[in-house]
């Protein structure tokens, strides 16, 4: 299936690897799952974090008709650029919500950038910004940006990356990388994905001197007129809801006023094994319900 496809980012097998996932093609979307295994036995199916996105989005409702019996439940976020939008998610996934409202930047247009941000990128001083194609040979730097951001939030969930795939992640084909340097010291990594003509933000990581310097502000900056050569629109992602999210809603917020939705899209494949597994489930609550708790902000 992947010899019909140029893949790059998330819509590629390369990522799932790179996440030490192996992937499933989901019919002839051109896009991938992955199985996951359930600690009292069987399997559900799932797209893989942060979003799921293929080549062809008409031939979606036909693939998830057509999967075979076995896994229990089919989960997956969808990517906010999807032709079908709600109604047409709808129509293939009886569990179908909005998530996130995702910022986009428009690439097209001169930059809008909030008062509060031009004092940040005035503030910032003088760093070193690259942005170009991800460089393997900055994994382990890479790596170690990163740790400092599990440590500082906390993370215990499938975010928590390896070295090893947070390495194999500069590797995916259409993988950019915008760095901040100071001389010899790397103060802040920005991993894109560049896709079909879309940048998608996909991880941010900073030594403390890059948070203290808020090179976030000139990094983001630079990354805009980095892909006004080869993109028409970045996509900035959402935030989490409530508190632990205002912060990153402020900063995206502060380059755009545009959004559009990703939704969670779930089927019960097995309801007999979903109930089993999932006894009283609202039906409005969590979805798969028996995965509830598995990511914690």
């Amino acid at each position: 299936m992947s010899s019909l496809w140029n893949e790059s980012g998330y819509a590629s097998a390369a990522y799932l690897r790179a996440l030490g996932l192996t992937p499933r093609a989901l019919g002839r979307t051109g896009g991938y799952l992955v199985e996951r295994a359930l600690p009292g036995g069987g399997v559900d199916l799932a797209g893989a974090y942060p979003l799921f996105a293929c080549q062809d989005w008409q031939a979606l409702a036909r693939a998830v008709a057509d999967l075979p019996a076995g896994p229990i439940t089919l989960t997956l976020v969808s990517d906010p650029f999807n032709p079908l939008g709600a109604a047409g998610l709808g129509a293939i996934f009886p569990v179908c919500r909005k998530l996130h409202d995702h910022w986009i930047v428009d690439l097209s247009a001169p930059p809008v950038v909030s008062r509060h941000h031009r004092r940040k990128l005035r503030a910032a001083g003088a760093v070193r910004i690259e942005a170009g194609p991800a460089d393997p040979a900055l994994g382990a730097a890479w790596a170690a940006l990163y740790g400092h951001l599990v440590a500082k939030k906390s993370i215990r969930d499938a975010r928590a990356f390896s070295p090893q795939s947070l390495a194999a992640q500069l590797a995916v084909p259409g993988a950019q990388l915008v760095t901040a340097w100071d001389g010899p010291q790397l103060l802040g990594a920005d991993l894109y994905y560049l896709d079909r003509g879309r940048a998608y933000a996909h991880l941010s990581a900073y030594a403390p001197e890059g948070y203290a310097r808020s090179v976030s502000y000139p990094m983001l900056a630079a990354a805009i007129e980095h892909f006004r050569t080869s993109a028409s629109v970045i996509d900035l992602g959402g935030a989490p809801a409530g508190p632990a999210g205002q912060g990153i809603a402020h900063f995206k917020s502060g380059w755009t006023s545009q959004t559009l939705p990703s939704h969670l899209c779930g089927k019960v494949l097995d309801a007999r094994a979903y109930l089993e597994l999932a006894p009283g489930a609202d039906p409005d609550g969590f979805f798969p319900a028996y995965r509830a708790g598995e990511y914690r902000h």
